[in-house]
C-alpha cells in the first residue's frame, strides 16, 4: 500500500517531510518527489506549485514512477459558506473545476469535454476514511462536499457567489480538481484535505498570511492521524 500526498506550497508538506524515514528524493520535471515512509505507511510527498497545470504534471507523474494507491492533496482554501471559519476542515466528495466553461457550444457550466463530467466523485471509502481521522481535531468543524478549482485566487463577492450557485462548492482553490481529474482518468482513488485560510471575499490579504500556519497544522495533524489507523 503507499499514499501520494500533494501539496501547492512548502508549508503544506514541508512538516510531512522532515517526519518521514527511509527517504529517497528525485527531481522530476522540476518536482521534488520524496518517497519513503510515514508512520510506517509507504508514501511519497511532493510540492506541486500553485495551479492547474503544476498540480496536473505532479500527479500525472507520481502515478506513473511510483503507482500510488491512493492520492491526497492538502493544503489551504477559501471558504465559500458561512458555516465554515478559519482552520475548519473541508474533504471532498467532488471536485469541479470552476473556470472550464464551452458553454458557447451548448454544454454546461463547468463539464469536463473528454470525460464528460462536472463534478468528479471521490471513492467513497477513502472519504469515509479521512472524515474518521479528522476526528482527531478539537473545536474544528468538518464538512464534505465539493470543492471547486481554478487557475483564480478568488478574492471578490461576485466570483464567490458564481461558484456557490454554479457547483455547490465548500471551498475554492487552484489545484484540487486537476489532481481528481488525472486520477479519475488513471482510475487512482483521490481525495482533497482542505483547511480554510481565508473567506474568498477580498479579505484574504489580511486573514491568509495570519491564519495559513495553523490552517495548515491542522490538516497535517488529520494525515498523520489518518496513516495511523489507516
Amino acid at each position: 500500500m503507499k499514499i501520494g500526498i500533494i501539496g501547492a506550497m512548502d508549508i503544506e508538506v514541508e512538516e510531512l517531510i522532515n517526519f518521514m524515514d527511509d527517504i529517497k528524493k528525485e527531481d522530476i520535471s522540476r518536482i521534488d518527489f520524496y518517497n519513503g515512509k510515514l508512520q510506517n505507511i509507504n508514501v511519497v510527498v511532493a510540492k506541486c506549485g500553485v495551479g492547474k497545470v503544476h498540480a496536473a504534471v505532479c500527479t500525472q507523474t507520481m502515478i506513473l514512477k511510483y503507482a500510488p494507491d491512493a492520492i491526497i492533496n492538502i493544503g489551504v482554501a477559501g471558504s465559500l459558506s458561512n458555516e465554515l471559519n478559519f482552520a475548519d476542515i473541508v474533504i471532498s466528495d467532488s471536485v469541479v473545476q470552476h473556470d472550464f466553461d464551452v458553454s458557447p457550444f451548448g454544454k454546461p457550466i463547468g463539464l469536463i469535454t473528454g470525460i464528460e463530467l462536472i463534478k468528479i466523485p471521490c471513492n467513497e471509502e477513502l472519504v469515509k476514511r479521512l472524515v474518521r481521522a479528522a476526528e482527531i481535531l478539537d473545536d474544528t468543524n468538518i464538512a464534505v462536499g465539493t470543492v471547486a478549482s481554478g487557475d483564480q485566487f478568488i478574492s471578490s463577492k461576485e466570483k464567490k457567489d458564481y461558484i456557490v450557485n454554479n457547483f455547490n462548492a465548500l471551498c475554492t482553490e487552484m489545484e484540487g480538481a486537476s489532481i481528481g481529474h488525472v486520477c479519475y482518468i488513471n482510475d487512482v482513488d483521490f481525495c482533497i484535505v482542505r483547511a480554510m485560510s481565508d473567506r474568498a471575499d477580498g479579505t484574504a490579504n489580511m486573514d491568509f498570511n495570519i491564519f495559513v500556519k495553523n490552517a495548515v497544522e491542522k490538516s497535517i495533524k488529520l494525515i498523520n492521524n489518518f496513516l495511523k489507523i489507516y
